[in-house]
């Protein structure tokens, strides 16, 4: 009797865990035109399908039980499972009619730093949980002055002589910063690791 209440249980409080996962938006507010960024647009994706059964859900016992066999969509395999909504025009709205999860990721870079930001959205599109990383473009500014040093030696000893020519306007030098595989990898894992899902 407990294992058929049990089995019960699981069933009505298990249930499927779907999420759908866009690929990735750039949003680019460049005014110097030597900062290009680009990447897999489906790396997200990817990173979620890993990741997704980080996820805790409730068991209807006061606790949490980690989530068993996540249903990770993408833009190719989301039509398959739910074909009656277009979700490359609107995912939001079309997660919310089918009743499943959603996880979106924007890039948003300009002149100084990169931000990379993916979140998670409840079946009701109220946001879960968010997740960011960001890197920053370095300026080093290299002085240009010319120094002269002469250096004598005699019997009274040994003289050094230093001379500063004029000095000239410092070169600016930037590193431009990157979207690497590790910022995607790192959002991802902080989107899914510890999130609770009632």
């Amino acid at each position: 009797m407990i294992t058929v209440v049990s089995l019960l249980m699981g069933i009505a409080f298990g249930g499927t865990f779907d999420v759908y996962v866009s690929p990735m938006k750039f949003t680019n507010r460049v005014t110097n035109q030597n900062i290009t960024l680009s990447h897999e647009i489906d790396a997200p994706f990817y990173y979620s399908s890993m990741y997704a059964r980080h996820a805790k859900m409730s068991n209807g016992k006061g606790g949490y039980e980690s989530v068993e066999n996540p249903r990770v969509f993408g833009k190719h395999t989301i039509e398959y499972a739910y074909p009656d909504c277009n979700y490359r025009r609107d995912a939001l709205g079309c997660s919310i009619k089918n009743g499943h999860y959603y996880v979106e990721t924007n890039v948003t870079y300009n002149d100084d730093q990169m931000v990379f930001r993916t979140t998670l959205f409840n079946k009701d599109g109220t946001v879960l949980n968010t997740s960011t990383r960001s890197d920053e473009m370095i300026v080093n500014w290299i002085k240009q002055q010319e120094v002269t040093i002469v250096e004598n030696e005699s019997r009274q000893g040994k003289q050094t002589i230093t001379h500063y020519g004029k000095e000239e306007l410092p070169l600016k030098w930037e590193i431009p910063y990157n979207l690497l595989q590790n910022h995607v990898q790192q959002s991802m894992f902080g989107l899914w690791l510890g999130i609770k899902i009632d």
